[in-house]
């Protein structure tokens, strides 16, 4: 009996290392890969009935969940102003990246779970641009909203949309 509880508090401690020390990062990372993904084509993109995805989208590129805002900047100053808004959130590698979009992953605070982020900028005219964001989870059927709030947080601290 000694033996099954040294074992289960063994077991406990070293879920506790992994879930709530930085000890953990690595392992529930690597546990947790986002492998190979397909290049998002908004122009051909199909939502599924999933809710663990959301996307934003001008309306004449796509039809997503919301319309996206127009800014008034040229699209070279939204995206810099992009790669601020993601340098500054946590846990978010750029994976791919030219001219036109960019693919991100922003693996959750506890476990580590991996949502892919793929943004495309669009020019409206020399002095407006706008973009679709397209927000999904790896793993999982259920969000709980996350990709949605992300969208939603990224696009205010962007600013700037009329």
């Amino acid at each position: 009996m000694k033996i099954v509880f040294i074992c289960v508090l063994l077991a406990i401690v070293v879920v506790m290392v992994l879930l709530f020390t930085p000890l953990g990062e690595r392992p529930l990372s690597a546990l947790f890969r986002v492998g190979d993904f397909e290049t998002v084509d908004f122009e051909d993109l199909q939502l599924t009935d999933e809710p663990n995805q959301f996307l934003v989208c001008p309306p004449d590129l796509c039809e997503g969940h919301a319309e996206s805002p127009v800014f008034d900047m040229p699209v070279e100053k939204l995206r810099e102003r992009w790669r601020n808004v993601i340098a500054a959130q946590p846990r978010v590698e750029v994976l791919t990246e030219n001219d036109q979009q960019i693919d991100c992953v922003q693996q959750s605070a506890r476990f580590r779970f991996p949502d892919i982020v793929t943004v495309r900028f669009v020019s409206v005219s020399p002095l407006q641009s706008t973009l679709a964001i397209y927000s999904r989870s790896v793993y999982g059927k259920s969000d709980f909203g996350v990709n949605r709030e992300r969208i939603e947080s990224w696009l205010s601290a962007l600013g700037g949309g009329t």
